[in-house]
């Protein structure tokens, strides 16, 4: 077994951690990725011009307390790649080891996943750090992870499931979506794939949406039209009245008053 490890020092402990049980944010941090389908990932590894491996991999994310965020991925030879991440004192170690056939192909890439993780997680640390606390737009918010780790921590996950969508039909599942959980104030929804979503509701009404398509950003309602495809979907809605507040505050002032 092939096996490497960083440590990364900071007090934003729980950020970190919340980071990474958004599987988008560590599967795009990988750069062996060449193909998603919902939680069947298709990873390439090569070694010189001769030596490859190509394979799917079925992720299994787990959240082991909150001091632990898991995830395996195996393929149909039992192929595995472990990504680990736990906490202690003084920060976040991030674990990566693969077993399997090639591992002399496989475990050159390691490290580059290792550091690239690294790099990911440290520019959202300096984002935290450097963020002005004054009014942001939602829309350019939302596509920070610090943006959408202070939305899930003061929310919770009510909804989670794939869904396989036409052209033209995002918008529609987001409407349907909020009017399933309409008595809540504040309505996250996420949509992972071969592209990805967010969008955020308070008081009923679209207060910012992000997306991401061929690798471009967009921040526009009329750019949910253009996806279709498998997603990975997770809804998240407020606890209490107090929590949007806070979270408003948060972001930099009252929004949307």
């Amino acid at each position: 077994m092939r096996e490497i490890s960083e440590e990364i020092e900071t007090k934003l402990n729980d950020f970190i951690m919340n980071w990474t049980k958004d599987p988008s944010n560590v599967i795009s941090a990988i750069p062996n990725v060449i193909g998603i389908n919902g939680n069947i990932i298709r990873l390439k590894f090569t070694r010189f011009i001769f030596a490859s491996l190509e394979s799917d991999f079925l992720l299994e994310p787990s959240f082991l307390g909150s001091g632990m965020v898991e995830y395996k991925l195996i393929d149909n030879k039992e192929n595995e790649i472990k990504i680990i991440f736990s906490k202690y004192d003084k920060g976040i170690k991030i674990s990566i080891g693969y077993s399997g056939e090639k591992e002399w192909v496989v475990g050159k890439s390691l490290k580059t996943i290792v550091e690239q993780i690294t790099n990911n997680i440290e520019k959202e640390i300096k984002n935290v750090k450097m963020e002005p606390n004054n009014t942001m737009d939602f829309s350019t918010a939302l596509s920070k992870i610090s943006m959408i780790s202070k939305i899930i921590m003061k929310s919770k996950l009510v909804k989670t499931e794939d869904v396989e969508l036409t052209l033209g039909q995002v918008p529609d599942y987001i409407q349907q979506t909020i009017s399933d959980f309409k008595n809540y104030q504040m309505i996250y929804v996420s949509g992972s794939g071969s592209s990805i979503f967010r969008a955020v509701f308070i008081g009923g009404e679209l207060k910012g949406v992000y997306v991401m398509n061929e690798g471009k950003d967009t921040y526009n309602e009329e750019s949910l039209n253009k996806l279709q495809g498998h997603f990975k979907i997770n809804v998240y809605v407020s606890i209490t009245p107090k929590a949007v507040e806070t979270l408003q505050e948060e972001l930099g002032g009252r929004i949307g008053q």
